[in-house]
């Protein structure tokens, strides 16, 4: 039987779900999975959706299923995008979801994090649900639906959110689909029937002319429709050559604007280009600041839309005259965030994810860990617990118990517990530093109490951050007097959301940031994930104990990190090509055969190289790695 929701169709049977792996026949149609429901209902800001000119700062309900017809490289959604319905705790039904925005008073409710397409009929009931409430109705999708599904689809929604993968049909077969043809079809369907679209496209190096190429497509549909360009975080397989500095991405959406009246820049802390300026006249309207990855919140409430040039700016509903923020670690990207880092752990302790190697083990390991510590008490509990390094320790036996795995916990514990030691040694006699930690910009600074922070004071550092009595989800915006005033002599930048030093120091220079760190050129890049979110804050300590106390660590840096990477991951430092990920030690095909179970025989077949076609780049790293998987003996 065949599906018709999208432009794959896939043929659903007894033996097939479909690509989405959500979807069943019953012999003569095509149903959702039975007892299907929503994973999560968060309260959210709609700008962390994001949309950005529809009722601004407004409070909406957002909901995660399973599931997604895309397989697109460095998903940051992996595990709702990638999972089942068999691997689902307790779900909601629509009805539940309808009366939490109700008790929540609620403007409406938003389907995102993963596609709705993967669970349209789910989608759809909750639409009705909502709609005979006066609820508003959104989503964020790709858009793939057929031109059929997308009429019934258009009665549903007041808004959407359209993530767009490129002009070219290359970067959509990048992702697992033919073309790129039905997603610019459906936005200029969605907007002829009174929809309010908003769209987002991903900016990669490589992939400059195929941006321009998207705001042109969606010009010629209407210049007044935002664009949001979310510079690419290499996750995954994807290598981190691919991630433009925010300096590179400022650039382009400049660009971009000779096309579209409203483009705006994600992923990048610290850049103006969140906020909306006059298309007339030019004139600032309204700040935004970043708030996470892709999301961003006002500076204060928007109460006009009109410039004094008599200029409008087209944005539907009424702004809230308070801002709603999210609190606690509920949110969507909390949740996601957590995933990770318990995957991090796992990782180190030998647990992977490959689903070629869930038929060895007879479980997804790694959900079935999830599912135990998913509730919001164990996330509070998670959240308290890698916030300090020795705290850490016990994130890391918690982990492994649940796993059954304590020995190998007891394993990473060690090595982490010994270099603890050298470092609290050294840290004794002080250092004579302030501290700023930042994060993509040196106006963005973390937040007082994270990780980060706690490894400068661990490292006896002053950290300056701890000054600062407001915070975000990451951080939040700084003066730079402040900086100025607290005279940091070492600052580090995340290695998160980075920038490249040279950008970081020209900035300094525009801003007028004359701190000795700045004038004595000691600002330093942290390495990718050597900070936060993974096991590997270890190096990071070390690192910043380096540069705090230079030529006393004792520590030859490079050994500790290929000890570290060839013990938890089963390759050398030097071998690796780190990206953004918290759990992946490298980009492209790992892991390696020796880092898995000592019972398992892998033969991996050799796998094709990244290729150059014109001004476009195509992976192929969205492809897992073949495996003949044999038990030994």
């Amino acid at each position: 039987m065949q599906c018709n929701v999208c432009e794959v169709r896939c043929e659903i049977d007894k033996h097939s779900m479909g690509r989405c792996g959500t979807y069943v026949s019953t012999g003569n149609t095509v149903i959702q999975y039975p007892d299907m429901g929503y994973l999560g209902a968060l309260p959210v800001s709609i700008e962390a959706v994001p949309l950005l000119h529809f009722y601004p700062s407004g409070k909406f309900l957002q909901v995660f299923s399973t599931g997604c017809n895309f397989q697109c490289p460095g998903c940051m959604a992996r595990m709702p995008a990638s999972s089942r319905p068999s691997v689902q705790q307790a779900s909601l039904r629509p009805s539940e979801i309808v009366e939490k925005a109700l008790q929540q008073e609620c403007l409406g409710v938003v389907s995102a994090i993963n596609d709705p397409v993967a669970n349209y009929y789910l989608f759809r009931d909750l639409a009705v649900q909502a709609q005979e409430k006066s609820l508003l109705v959104g989503c964020s999708t790709n858009c793939y639906f057929t031109s059929e599904t997308l009429e019934e689809f258009g009665q549903l929604v007041n808004f959407v959110n359209v993530g767009i993968k490129g002009y070219s049909d290359r970067s959509y077969r990048n992702c697992g689909v033919n073309s790129s043809a039905p997603v610019f079809r459906n936005i200029s369907r969605l907007f002829d029937m009174g929809i309010h679209v908003e769209t987002s496209v991903v900016y990669s190096k490589g992939n400059e002319d195929d941006v321009i190429k998207v705001a042109e497509a969606v010009s010629e549909i209407s210049s007044n429709i935002p664009l949001h360009v979310m510079r690419f975080l290499p996750f995954g397989y994807a290598p981190i050559e691919l991630e433009p500095s925010v300096g590179d991405a400022e650039k382009i959406c400049s660009d971009l604007r000779r096309y579209l009246d409203f483009v705006y820049l994600f992923n990048s802390p610290g850049t103006e280009l969140l906020n909306t300026y006059c298309p007339e006249c030019g004139s600032l309207l309204i700040e935004r600041e970043f708030h996470r990855p892709f999301g961003s919140r006002l500076v204060k409430p928007w109460v006009s839309h009109t410039c004094s040039c008599g200029g409008s700016i087209p944005v539907q509903g009424k702004a809230a005259t308070e801002g709603f923020n999210e609190t606690g670690f509920m949110d969507s990207y909390s949740i996601s965030q957590d995933f990770s880092m318990v995957h991090a752990v796992l990782t180190c302790l030998g647990v992977l994810d490959d689903y070629k190697l869930m038929d060895v083990w007879g479980e997804d390991k790694l959900m079935n860990v999830w599912s135990k510590v998913s509730d919001s008490k164990t996330l509070t509990q998670i959240h308290n617990m890698i916030r300090q390094p020795y705290s850490y320790l016990e994130f890391i036996r918690f982990i492994a118990e649940i796993a059954n795995m304590p020995e190998k916990g007891e394993e990473l514990v060690s090595f982490i517990h010994k270099r603890l030691k050298i470092v609290q040694n050294l840290s004794a006699g002080k250092s004579s530093y302030n501290v700023y930690y930042c994060m993509g910009s040196p106006l963005f600074s973390l937040n007082a109490g994270r990780m980060e922070n706690n490894l400068v004071t661990f490292s006896g550092g002053v950290s300056i951050n701890k000054q600062l009595q407001k915070e975000g989800k990451l951080g939040v915006n700084v003066s730079p007097s402040f900086i100025n005033e607290h005279n940091p002599g070492v600052i580090f930048v995340s290695g998160f959301l980075s920038r490249p030093l040279d950008e970081f120091y020209a900035l300094c220079q525009k801003y007028r940031i004359h701190a000795e760190a700045v004038t004595q050129h000691r600002v330093y890049e942290i390495p990718p994930s050597w900070d936060f979110g993974s096991p590997r804050w270890i190096l990071g300590l070390l690192y910043i104990a380096d540069k705090l106390h230079p030529g006393k660590l004792g520590v030859d840096l490079r050994k500790e990190a290929d000890d570290f990477y060839l013990q938890f991951y089963g390759m050398r430092f030097k071998e690796a090509r780190p990206n953004r990920s918290f759990h992946r030690p490298s980009s492209g095909i790992w892991p390696h055969t020796q880092t898995l179970y000592n019972d398992l025989k892998i033969e991996m077949q050799k796998q094709g190289s990244t290729k150059n076609f014109g001004n476009e780049i195509i992976q192929p790293f969205n492809i897992l790695p073949a495996f003949n998987i044999k038990l030994k003996g």
